[in-house]
């Protein structure tokens, strides 16, 4: 029983660094992603002479941006109070074992039983709900990315039909 015990104690522990881990990527992630926005903007005020349709459209992501660092990182600390409530309760339960606590046989046991039943049962809801949590922040990265593109995408033809109005006008003075 107490290697059970501490088998779970360690799979939990491996789960939670897991999902710690990943939140950090996601935050690394986010971060390259907004260097690289920024240096796409300085390029486009590099080859764009209208600051004024260029401001509107940084203002836009960064606003956007910012909402969603907001986002992760609240995300990112609800993932750390999860890690260290489920650290904690974890490294309780294996120096509760090693301190030599023993399950009671007799009427205690089915009481035992019982209790231990639900604790399993409780993280296992809580690793479900961790994986749903994850999934969902999986999507949203998703989409995050699928806006970024479009916006990209947008940013494009607009300064390409700026760049193709100043041509067309410059070929009429020439004439």
């Amino acid at each position: 029983m107490k290697r059970v015990r501490e088998h779970e104690a360690r799979a939990f522990e491996r789960h939670a660094a897991a999902f710690a881990e990943e939140a950090s990527k996601l935050g690394k992630r986010l971060k390259e992603e907004e260097d690289r926005i920024r240096c796409l903007e300085e390029e486009m005020t590099a080859s764009r002479g209208d600051k004024e349709w260029f401001r509107l459209g940084t203002d836009y992501l960064v606003e956007h941006m910012k909402e969603e660092q907001a986002r992760r990182e609240e995300a990112v600390e609800k993932w750390k109070q999860l890690y260290l409530a489920i650290k904690t309760e974890l490294d309780d339960l294996i120096q509760r074992t090693r301190q030599g606590e023993r399950l009671y046989l007799g009427d205690e046991e089915g009481g035992t039983i019982e209790r231990l039943q639900k604790e399993v049962k409780a993280k296992e809801e809580t690793a479900e709900t961790l994986r749903s949590r994850v999934g969902e922040m999986e999507k949203e990265a998703c989409k995050r990315d699928r806006e970024i593109d479009i916006l990209r995408q947008s940013l494009r033809i607009l300064s390409n039909k700026k760049r193709g109005r100043i041509g067309k006008n410059q070929l009429r003075d020439l004439h």
